[in-house]
């Protein structure tokens, strides 16, 4: 008979064993010179096991050496709850070589033992295994009911390989086993994981076909694949449906769902509601509740809202967490806060929660930003120290730290350094370096570096070829820039508007004027649009080549469009009249930039101060 077959002949059976399990009433040392007789050790060991108290497998280990030594031997049951025992501190490949010394002393396995076997197959990432005992409960005359057929699915998902396990599903149902409310989790988890939500809200409608009820388990995992893909709006329908459900009460992780969903929306409103009917209806936040506030306060620049979560969820006893402060200190960080982000690191030493690399980047960040390298390399220091496995982010905001600072020989050593430790530098790490070559005029030694990236097999992204182009225009190499700029369309990879604004700025320094305006003129066809950096170099690059014409026509045109809401740019167009003797002009977008609160720049100052007359600046 075929598997197939074998499977269509399935009938719906309870997978745990019906066996009374015995009760130990009084406490016995698991000593191994200890006399037991076979009863007693049975019912202490399934005491043990059933109490959760085997937490290490030489625990397990133990018990099951005592066990096999026994004659007659203990039976199956006592054995699987050994091996299920130990499947829950995760000892998966140890409970199936103690299985396989079950089956040389003889002792037979029962639909328990194999529904444990397969859970560690699929743990394990050996689905296919699992399968295999499943065949071997078939040669035995074993039925899988819902609970083995859970378990594959469940290993399917863990696989990625969604497409079986719906079939799979599918096949059960065929052959007359009712998925029951669990089975339907397990697959809708799959699904929304490899972003098929709209299976998983079909499966979700069929639940009624096999007499099963979504729980708030169901809709929790779809809301939170909906809120995570950004579609928060669809998230709050299915939320909305659960609450007419009287039989299903929302929990703290639904509601923590739908609060990140709209703080990563922006809808901090929403978000702040939601937060107060949860509450109100006695839940109360968990600290990853209010992790996503702080973020979500965070995110949007509402810091010192954010910061009034952190303290209410001190005064109300709920400890942050690693990746709630790092949040706060990130945000502060980002702004030069480091005094503030300081104080929140120290207190974290103090409350003992430990920082983790995402924590000492945001301080090596923002110590870098101030220009203080040297703490940036003792917080680098301080995080290996603690056993910390530096990143490549890690590297990467010391280099840029090490680069910014001219220090760029120790920024090649921390380079070197990284490749010694066997982490591969990515294009972001390269990138990052080649910006700091360029700008120190090391030209060959950036030729040499971008040799290396592609050596390696790692591809320029859009970043590289900016940095590189910029570093090609800065020397006056506008063969080479221009050279880059076409293999890089040549690549497929198309330019974006900051390398259009790289190669204009720098063809205009060049004197290459003409070359600047068709390339100007070829952006829109491209389909870029020109930003206000656009038009503020093709601004400047006329007026420096005393093509006023030209520098007029271009005012109008960014004015016409709207994007003249730029303090630089209105700096470039008043320096520019200035320096071509119209001071009246100078004046009217003098006035414009003043209505604007716009503040102008020195040099615009100074020279406004030697052209126009002191009356006619005090009636401005």
């Amino acid at each position: 008979m075929s598997f197939l077959q074998r499977l269509l002949q399935f009938n719906t059976r309870r997978l745990v064993s019906n066996d009374s399990f015995l009760l130990h009433q009084n406490k016995i040392m698991g000593v191994r010179n200890y006399y037991y007789s076979t009863s007693q050790l049975e019912s202490f060991v399934r005491d043990e096991c059933m109490a959760g108290r085997i937490k290490k497998l030489d625990d397990g280990l133990k018990y099951f050496n005592q066990l096999i030594s026994q004659r007659p031997l203990p039976s199956n049951g006592t054995f699987s709850l050994v091996l299920g025992s130990l499947s829950k501190i995760k000892c998966y490949i140890d409970v199936i070589m103690l299985s396989k010394k079950m089956g040389l002393v003889g002792v037979e396995p029962s639909i328990y033992t194999f529904s444990i076997l397969i859970n560690c197959c699929c743990q394990l990432g050996k689905v296919n295994h699992g399968f295999c005992f499943l065949g071997e409960m078939l040669k035995r005359g074993y039925n899988p009911d819902v609970i083995t057929f859970t378990t594959l699915i469940k290993g399917l998902c863990l696989q990625e390989k969604i497409d079986y396990a719906f079939k799979l599903f599918n096949k059960m149902t065929e052959i007359g086993i009712q998925p029951n409310t669990f089975t339907c989790n397990t697959l809708m988890h799959g699904l929304c994981n490899a972003g098929e939500v709209g299976l998983a809200l079909q499966l979700r409608n069929n639940m009624s076909k096999w007499n099963c009820r979504p729980n708030v388990v169901s809709y929790g995992v779809i809301i939170d694949t909906l809120c995570k893909g950004s579609s928060v709006d669809e998230a709050l329908v299915l939320f909305s449906e659960m609450l007419h459900d009287s039989k299903i009460v929302p929990n703290v992780v639904v509601y923590t769902s739908l609060i990140d969903g709209l703080c990563n929306s922006g809808r901090l409103y929403e978000a702040k509601k939601l937060f107060s009917e949860m509450a109100g209806r006695g839940i109360s936040p968990s600290v990853t509740t209010y992790s996503c506030m702080i973020h979500g306060h965070c995110l949007h620049g509402q810091r010192e809202e954010a910061r009034k979560y952190f303290d209410e969820m001190m005064d109300r006893g709920i400890s942050p967490n690693t990746i709630t402060f790092s949040t706060l200190i990130d945000s502060l960080c980002i702004d030069g806060m480091m005094k503030d982000a300081w104080g929140l690191f120290k207190l974290m030493d103090k409350l003992n929660i430990p920082p983790d690399q995402f924590t000492y980047n945001s301080m090596m960040y923002g110590v870098c930003l101030t220009g203080r390298v040297e703490e940036a390399v003792k917080l680098f220091n301080s995080m290996v120290n603690r056993g910390l496995e530096p990143n490549e982010f890690n590297y990467n905001v010391l280099i840029d730290g090490y680069c910014k600072s001219h220090k760029l020989d120790e920024a090649m050593k921390l380079f070197e350094k990284m490749k010694r430790n066997e982490l591969k530098p990515s294009t972001i790490i390269y990138s990052t370096l080649l910006a700091g070559l360029y700008r120190g005029g090391r030209m060959k030694t950036a030729k040499n570096l971008l040799n290396e990236m592609q050596t390696f097999g790692l591809s320029p992204d859009i970043v590289t070829y900016g940095t590189v182009l910029d570093g090609y225009c800065k020397d006056g190499n506008m063969e080479e820039a221009v050279e880059l700029f076409e293999s890089m369309e040549g690549t497929g990879m198309l330019a974006n508007v900051d390398i259009y604004n790289i190669l204009l700025h720098g063809l205009f320094l060049a004197g290459k004027v003409e070359d600047a305006k068709k390339l100007f003129n070829e952006i829109p066809n491209k389909g870029v649009q020109p930003d206000v950096i656009t038009y503020t170099t093709m601004i400047k690059g006329f007026f420096r080549n005393n093509m006023l014409l030209e520098a007029k026509s271009s005012i109008i045109e960014v004015e016409e469009k709207g994007c003249l809401r730029d303090a630089r740019a209105y700096n470039t167009i008043i320096l520019g009249f200035l320096e071509a003797n119209e001071p009246a002009m100078a004046q009217h977008f003098l006035r414009k930039m003043l209505e604007l609160n716009f503040a102008p720049s020195d040099s615009v100052i100074c020279l406004l101060v030697n052209t126009i007359s002191a009356d006619d600046l005090i009636k401005m």
